[in-house]
Order: structure tokens, then sequence, then C-alpha cells
């Protein structure tokens, strides 16, 4: 599969709102794609009608221009799922889930039993391997879930909220193994509420309001298109505050906001003025909230932290006046 086109597609569950209305898309092999939305929005239906899984009113799916509904059978085989819900069975074992599903994609026992293996060091569950899937973690079964939607080796992959229920190293190790993916020539696009997850991490970007695209570009594009040239950063001062503040301004930053560092600490109180907690958008890239916190450092001013408190794709969101998505 070279990729994949939505071509004007609407689809309506009651014969009168749109799930989705005039969506046309393309996925590219090796591209991860972020579908961002609140719920309701047409992510899941979106979702389905990609995995040939629900037939659209209107408009068409395209695998390498052929038509998608009519050879959907075989392109499923073809296509990694994992929709609302994990779809696990609790009384198999961690192992006997892959291998089932090995075996549905027609592995023979000895590919089979090696894909098992594979995934299950590859999403760290090898230790789990004997274990029945109602003993694991809510962590572990979704690494599982995952796991399972990678069994055949799929060209496309679509995952419904996939980093639900993971810690944060296990979402880093999460896009690490999907990043993998997509460099070995898999479409991916990843459904989440959760923009930071996303950020550094994908290819492209698309947008959903009310069934309705409104977004739809490479990351780079989207986030030039928006005018996201000012990062939200917090720094945190425990002395030298009024130096700080010069050498942000001087850098063109615009503070927002000046608060205590510490509980019941007041702004004003002279014997907390050298110290507070600036939040102030910074112009340019990441490697200029390094110069700013380097000259901060040779000006002796105490930092203990600056850091970036909202994602790029988080600052896009917040441009097109929507606030449901975190």
């Amino acid at each position: 599969m070279q990729q994949v086109q939505c071509i004007d597609i609407h689809h309506s569950y009651d014969g009168t709102r749109d799930a989705v209305s005039s969506l046309s898309l393309t996925l590219k092999r090796g591209e991860v794609l972020a579908l961002i939305g609140p719920n309701g929005a047409g992510k899941s239906t979106t979702l389905r009608i990609l995995a040939t899984l629900q037939k659209p009113d209107r408009g068409e799916l395209l695998w390498d221009g052929r038509d998608a509904w009519s050879e959907r059978y075989e392109i499923r085989q073809r296509i990694g799922f994992l929709g609302d819900g994990t779809g696990l069975y609790p009384a198999m074992s961690a192992a006997g889930y892959l291998r089932f599903f090995a075996e549905c994609y027609g592995l023979s026992d000895r590919a089979a039993a090696a894909r098992v293996a594979e995934l299950l060091e590859l999403f760290q569950l090898t230790s789990k391997e004997s274990a029945t899937i109602s003993e694991m973690s809510k962590g572990m079964r979704q690494r599982l879930a995952i796991a399972r939607t990678l069994v055949q080796e799929p060209e496309l992959l679509l995952l419904d909220e996939p980093a639900d229920g993971l810690d944060p190293l296990a979402r880093r190790q999460l896009r690490d193994i999907l990043r993998k993916v997509a460099d070995d020539g898999v479409a991916i696009v990843i459904s989440s509420h959760i923009l930071r997850e996303l950020d550094g991490f994908c290819d492209a970007v698309a947008v959903i309001q009310r069934g309705k695209l409104e977004v739809h570009g490479s990351v780079d594009d989207v986030i030039k298109g928006y005018e996201v040239t000012r990062r939200v950063h917090e720094v945190q001062v425990t002395r030298g505050l009024q130096r700080a503040l010069e050498i942000l301004r001087s850098h063109q930053g615009l503070v927002e906001s000046i608060a205590p560092l510490h509980k019941g600490e007041t702004i004003g109180d002279p014997k907390t003025a050298d110290r507070g907690l600036v939040r102030v958008r910074i112009h340019g890239s990441e490697e200029s909230a390094a110069t700013i916190l380097r000259e901060m450092i040779l000006a002796d001013v105490d930092v203990i932290s600056l850091s970036k408190i909202r994602s790029d794709l988080e600052d896009v969101y917040s441009s097109l006046g929507r606030d449901a998505v975190s």
C-alpha cells in the first residue's frame, strides 16, 4: 500500500445528523497521522470507515486508487485496528491470545510462535506470556491489545486512544515502538485527546469538529499556518526574579503572569519579592528557551526549571477556539 484516500465521505447513523461530512484526506505509507477532536466529533466513525468496517453513505475510500469497499475482505487482512475497547478474552493467556489471532490470519505454527515471541518481547510482556489476561494490570492489557493489532504485520494501523491506561514510561515506549513501525513503511492513524503525547511523534495532523475536517496537513505546515511561533513556558525562579524578567523581555518574551512560588506567599511581599513562578510566551523554537536559560544562569539567577507547559498541537487547537481536547 502506498496511500489510502478518503474522498468527500459522508455518513449518518440516523439519517438526520452527519457523523462525518465532506471528509477528504490522504494517508501515505510510513506516515503517522494524528486524528484530533472532542468526543462526538467523528473520530471513531472515521477510523471505522478507514478500517472498511463501516460503509459510508456517500464518497469513496480508495486503496492505491482501488475501491476499498468492494475489496474489503482482502484489505482487512492488511489492517491492524484497535477500536473503542480492547476486545480481550480474560480467560486466555497473553501468548495464547496472540497465537489465536496469528492462526486467524493463517500463520503457520512455526511463524505464529515466532511472531508471538517477537511481540511479547517488543511490548515487554514476555514474563507474562503464561499469565491469564484477567490477572494482568490495565496497562499490560492495553499493551497486549496493541500488540494484537501488529500480529499480521499490517500495512495500515488504526488506533483509537492507544495510550489509555499506560503510565508515562509505557507511553514513551509505545511512541518509540510505533515510530519504528512507521519507519518500516506502515501508515498509522492515532486518535487521541492527549495532544502533548503526539507532539514530535506524528508527521501529519487532522482536526475534526462536528464531523467536518477543519485542519489537515503536515505538523510543520499546520503549526506555521496557525502561527504557533510563541510557546508557553513556566519558569520557577528562587532568586533573581527581576533579572529573570529583564532577560525574558530582552528576548521578546511575553510575560502572562507572575505567581508566588510557594503556597502562603503573596506577590509584593518584600521577603519573597526575589522569587516567583513566571508564565511566559517565548518566541521561537526550543533553542530559544535554551538560550534564555543559559543567560539567566550566567546572570546569577537561580532557576529551578524552565519548561514548556503546552504542546504545539495544543496551541493550534487553542487557536481554533476549542477547549474539549487536553
